[in-house]
């Protein structure tokens, strides 16, 4: 009997330390971009945490040589050999932040631009129109945007390179994951799909059938993509399949990010191959 109870005492600890590895949320990533968001004389660093497909928060600071005579706080070793390669050094140029020098900045601004807000109230807007939405949704919001335009779609930013600014999040999200993509791949042809290709927009290379055996009707697979971080990681790859019947469907801008993919049967009346970006609702 005790050993009995010895067993189910183990059977059940198995299974809860299973269903606590199936619970368990993907690891939240940092990633970091450095990028020119506004304008030629300054650049930005912008920092997002992903978390699976989701940016949970992004931080974005811009740094800009300023006037250390007029007010402006340098970065740190301003004042020493860092500081002395700054051109001007000797009549207080400094290389300052943005945010730690909203105020001084935000003057300028207004003086010379009209601004009616700090620039750190404008970033602060900006990171809360990125957090929650998924690589995805970003994706979507920015290609093919208008830089004008998109100052309004965010709400509380009142800086003319706000589109700039929500892609330098993008590319930190980028970098977050990795340069790899993971695709959970849906069958729902109808029939098994015997090849799969992830093709790298960038060089051409379509590189080996990735199923080691065909996937049936229904069932699913996940399969991963890593580029260098120095390609150019949204719509850079291309998804072809091949079913038994020897239907190809292709789909020619996915980028690096986890995603479900849905490959669906031909739509008959236009020939064209029906791919979903969400899973089964099963």
């Amino acid at each position: 009997m005790k050993k009995v109870l010895a067993l189910l005492l183990a059977v059940l600890m198995l299974c809860s330390v299973t269903a606590m590895a199936e619970e368990a949320p993907a690891p939240i990533l940092l990633g970091q971009a450095k990028c020119a968001a506004h304008g030629a004389q300054c650049f930005a660093v912008i920092t997002a945490a992903v978390q699976g497909d989701t940016i949970l928060a992004a931080y974005i600071d811009e740094f800009q040589v300023m006037d250390s005579t007029a007010g402006a706080v340098g970065v740190p070793n301003s004042d020493a050999a860092f500081g002395a390669n700054i051109v001007g050094n000797e009549n207080g140029k400094v290389l300052g932040s943005k945010r730690q020098n909203t105020n001084f900045y935000s003057a300028n601004m207004a003086a010379k631009a009209g601004s009616t807000q700090p620039i750190l109230a404008s970033f602060e807007a900006i990171e809360k129109y990125v957090a929650g939405k998924t690589i995805a949704e970003l994706e979507a919001a920015v290609n093919g945007a208008d830089a004008a335009a998109f100052v309004d779609a965010v709400s509380g930013a009142t800086l003319v390179d706000t589109l700039g600014y929500v892609k330098g999040v993008l590319a930190a999200a980028y970098d977050a994951i990795g340069g790899t993509g993971h695709y959970t791949l849906y069958n729902k042809t109808g029939e098994a799909v015997t090849e799969v290709y992830l093709t790298d927009n960038n060089t051409n290379e379509q590189g080996v059938n990735l199923l080691k055996a065909p996937l049936a009707a229904d069932a699913s697979v996940t399969l991963t993509k890593t580029l260098p971080g120095s390609e150019k990681l949204d719509h850079c790859l291309t998804l072809t399949f091949v079913t038994e019947s020897g239907y190809q469907g292709v789909f020619s801008t996915l980028s690096i990010e986890n995603v479900p993919v849905q490959l669906l049967k031909v739509d008959a009346a236009s020939g064209a191959t029906t791919i979903s970006f969400f899973p089964p609702a099963e």
